[in-house]
């Protein structure tokens, strides 16, 4: 019954993209969700990320915080009353009273916003608060997000204990994940965990990173602010050869929300207490988020073949950089 709902799925569903612009077609696609079975790797997140993206677009698109954000005399009676208007505009034929109570709480949401956005003040990485986070991570500092431990160097080098510390660039880089081929890739950079521009405020917000993820991670939220396709590089890992990359922020989205090995037969190593690795579930299909998998050293299957040279590493992502641009 489970194949046969996805083959009616897949009967349905038009082979040719030039579909993706016929409004017909949209929604008749529109009508037919996917079978959970479709997404059998990180499933939820795929379909909380799209939803978030739909509610934030629904939210503003019927009235946007930043209208109301430089002129602090606004108060949510304005806001409620540009939202109500458009509430009475586009469900006119709903009960009054539902209509008044529904753009309250829309009302309640943006304003919500709006006052985010007004105290919202960058928290700057003082040597103290550079402290406080060294401190915090115990004796061995990670990247909150991918669990990669940082030397003693890298400690000194952030604290600027001493001047002219430079961190050794590594030999061998994870071509899956190429931390080391730039210098700011292996130092400790202070991340916001909530984008600055996602509302994201105060001390709490603040976490160590290692620099790779943190620019792989940027100001992204959503694992579809990221391309929908992988980069394409041609490279070998054993006798497998591959044909695409993941995508940076892929990595980062799903080794920080899944934070943990995800051996079949169990695992204790974590990012607190381990380095984490991304790697395809199965040779037979692509980098992509529906067949990432997250492993510990000790549990990767790609283990003995996931380090380059720091030199074909660069190669293999500069390869990708020019097939995309």
């Amino acid at each position: 019954m489970l194949l046969t709902r996805l083959s009616h799925y897949i009967d349905g569903t038009p082979h040719d993209s030039s579909s993706l612009w016929r409004m017909t077609d949209l929604v008749d696609m529109s009508s037919r969700p996917p079978p959970d079975a479709m997404l059998p790797r990180n499933e939820p997140m795929l379909r909380a990320d799209a939803y978030a993206i739909w509610f934030r677009w629904f939210m503003e698109g019927l009235c946007n915080p930043l209208r109301y954000v430089e002129d602090e005399t606004k108060t949510i009676i304005d806001v409620l009353a540009d939202v109500l208007a458009r509430v009475d505009a586009l469900y006119s034929s709903e009960p009054q009273d539902e209509r008044i109570a529904f753009a309250q709480k829309i009302s309640q949401r943006i304003m919500l916003e709006v006052e985010r956005h007004r105290q919202l003040k960058r928290v700057g990485a003082s040597r103290a608060i550079k402290r406080d986070l060294v401190d915090a991570a115990g004796s061995e500092p990670r990247c909150w997000i991918c669990g990669f431990k940082f030397s003693g160097q890298a400690v000194d080098r952030f604290l600027k204990k001493r001047k002219g510390i430079e961190l050794d660039l590594p030999k061998f880089v994870d071509v899956l994940k190429p931390r080391g081929i730039l210098s700011r890739d292996i130092r400790i950079e202070v991340d916001h965990i909530v984008p600055v521009a996602g509302g994201g405020g105060g001390k709490d917000n603040l976490a160590l990173a290692c620099g790779w993820c943190n620019k792989s991670k940027g100001a992204r939220t959503s694992i579809y602010d990221a391309d929908g396709r992988p980069p394409r590089s041609v490279y070998a890992l054993g006798s497998v050869v591959w044909h695409e990359l993941p995508h940076p922020f892929w990595t980062v989205r799903i080794l920080a929300t899944r934070a943990r090995c995800e051996h079949a037969g169990g695992c204790s190593a974590t990012v607190k207490n381990a380095e984490l690795f991304i790697a395809p579930g199965d040779a037979r299909g692509a980098p992509n988020p529906s067949n990432l998998h997250i492993y510990c050293a000790e549990h990767d299957p790609y283990a003995a073949h996931r380090f380059f040279g720091r030199e074909v590493a660069k190669r293999i992502w500069d390869d990708r950089a020019r097939a995309v641009a």
